[in-house]
C-alpha cells in the first residue's frame, strides 16, 4: 500500500535563535523612525491594504510595503546509467529551485533603507535527491536547511549595501554569470539535475559512488557537488556602490544549518555593462575556509542583434581540483509569446573526486518563454563521462523537461 505525503519537521534551539535575532533586529528598526506628519496619522488598519496596482505587493497598516515573491518549477527526469533507465516524475527542478519569499520594506531611516526578507526553499523530492534507491513517493520534507534566507538589508545610496543574517556569501552564483537564457535548464554546475544518481562500474555492477562526487563548480566556498544549492550562511555582507559597472562584495559567516559547515570569508568583484550593440557581465571571487582555499569565476557575453552568446567559467581549489566549462547559445524571438534559448554546453573537472579521476559532459538546452504568464517551458539532453585511476564507469545520460512559473 502506498503511503501519503509525510512532513518532517527539524527546528534546532541554534535555529530558532537565528529567527528571533533577525525578527526582533527588524522590529526595533521599526519602531525607532521619525515622528509621524499630520497626514501619515490616518492608518488604515487592515492587516494587508492593497498598496499597489501588483498583486504581489500588500500595504501594512503602518503603511510599510509587504512584497511577496516566488517560483515554482517541476520537471520530469530520466536518468540511465549505461545499463538500467528510469524515470522519476515528478521532481523538483534543482537547477532552479522553486521558493518563496517576502520583502519587507521597513519606513525610511535618513538615508537608509531597511529591508527585512525571508525566503524559503519548497521543493518537493528535488532532482538532485533521486537515484534507484528512491521510493516512488512524493514527500514534502522540511527542516531548518529548507531556510534559504532570512536577513536584514541596509541600503544607503553613497555608502552601499549593508546585510545581516542568513543569505548569500559574497562569492554565491560567482560562476554561474550566464546572459543564455538556458539557465534553468542547464548552467555550469552540470551535476545539479542528477547529483545523487549511482554511477555504473565498467562491468555492469552499481557503485555507490554518486555523480555530485565527480562534478563541481566551485560557487565559493561549495567545494562539492552534493550540496543543495547556492553559498549561504549566516554572516554580515558588504556590497559597495556601483561603480562603472563594477561592485565589490565581501562577507564573513559561519554555516549554522548543516552539522558538517564551519566558518569562512569571501570576496568577490562583479562587472556588468551594456556596450553598445553587445552585453557584458563576469565576476571573480576568493573563498576562504579553514580547510580549503577556492579561486573561481565566470564571464558571459551576448551580442543583441542576432541573440549569439557565450558563457564561460573556471574555477579550482588550491590543494587539488579544478573544472572548466564554455556554453554557447541563441536568443531569439521566433514567436509573440516570448524569448526562445537554445544552448549547447561542455564541462571537464579534474581530480574532484579523487587525484587523476576526471569528469566531463555535453548538453543541449532548450527554453521558451511565455511572457504574459511569466512561465518558461524547457527541456534538457545532457551525457556523462567519468574516469578515476582505480575504476571505469559506464557514461550516463540524463533527459528533463519541465517548467518554471515565477511570480
Amino acid at each position: 500500500m502506498t503511503s501519503g505525503p509525510t512532513l518532517s519537521l527539524k527546528t534546532p534551539i541554534r535555529f530558532r535563535a537565528v529567527w528571533w535575532s533577525v525578527l526582533l533586529t527588524a522590529q526595533s528598526i521599526l519602531f525607532v523612525q521619525a515622528p509621524l506628519h499630520a497626514d501619515e496619522r490616518k492608518l488604515d488598519l487592515t492587516p494587508f491594504s492593497d498598496g499597489t496596482d501588483d498583486w504581489r505587493t500588500r500595504q501594512l497598516f503602518t503603511g510599510a510595503l509587504v512584497t511577496f515573491y516566488g517560483q515554482f518549477s517541476p520537471a520530469i527526469l530520466n536518468y540511465d546509467d549505461g545499463a538500467l533507465g528510469r524515470t522519476y516524475a515528478p521532481v523538483g527542478n534543482s537547477n532552479k529551485t522553486s521558493r518563496l519569499g517576502l520583502r519587507w520594506h521597513i519606513r525610511q531611516l535618513g538615508s537608509w533603507s531597511p529591508i527585512f526578507r525571508a525566503e524559503i526553499g519548497v521543493t518537493p523530492r528535488p532532482s538532485n535527491s533521486v537515484n534507484l534507491n528512491t521510493s516512488q513517493n512524493v514527500d514534502w520534507l522540511a527542516d531548518e536547511t529548507n531556510l534559504r534566507k532570512l536577513e536584514l538589508i541596509l541600503k544607503h545610496p553613497r555608502l552601499g549595501v549593508l546585510t545581516f543574517g542568513q543569505g548569500s556569501m559574497a562569492t554565491d552564483s560567482i560562476t554561474e554569470v550566464d546572459y543564455s537564457g538556458t539557465k534553468v535548464a542547464a548552467y555550469s554546475d552540470v551535476a545539479a539535475v542528477a547529483s545523487a544518481q549511482f554511477l555504473r562500474f565498467a562491468d555492469g555492477t552499481l557503485s555507490i559512488a554518486q555523480l555530485g562526487e565527480f562534478i563541481d563548480n566551485f560557487e565559493g566556498s561549495n567545494i562539492t557537488g552534493t550540496y543543495a544549492d547556492g553559498d549561504r550562511k549566516m554572516r554580515a555582507r558588504y556590497d559597495s556602490p556601483e561603480f562603472n559597472g563594477l561592485i565589490f562584495s565581501a562577507a564573513i559567516g559561519n554555516e549554522v544549518l548543516h552539522d558538517d559547515g564551519g566558518t569562512n570569508a569571501d570576496a568577490a568583484l562583479t562587472y556588468e555593462r551594456d556596450l553598445g550593440d553587445y552585453k557584458f557581465a563576469s565576476g571573480i571571487g576568493y573563498s576562504w575556509k579553514p580547510d580549503a582555499r577556492v579561486l573561481s569565476g565566470s564571464m558571459s557575453g551576448l551580442h543583441k542583434a542576432s541573440g549569439l552568446n557565450l558563457t564561460v567559467a573556471v574555477g579550482g581549489q588550491d590543494d587539488g581540483g579544478d573544472f572548466s566549462y564554455v556554453k554557447l547559445g541563441l536568443l531569439r524571438s521566433y514567436w509573440a509569446v516570448g524569448e526562445t534559448a537554445l544552448s549547447i554546453d561542455f564541462y571537464q573537472g579534474n581530480d574532484i573526486y579523487s587525484a587523476g579521476s576526471r569528469s566531463r559532459s555535453v548538453g543541449l538546452a532548450f527554453v521558451q518563454s511565455f511572457d504574459r504568464l511569466n512561465v518558461q517551458g524547457f527541456a534538457l539532453l545532457r551525457r556523462y563521462s567519468f574516469d578515476a585511476r582505480d575504476a571505469d564507469f559506464l557514461d550516463s545520460t540524463a533527459m528533463m523537461t519541465g517548467l518554471r512559473w515565477v511570480f
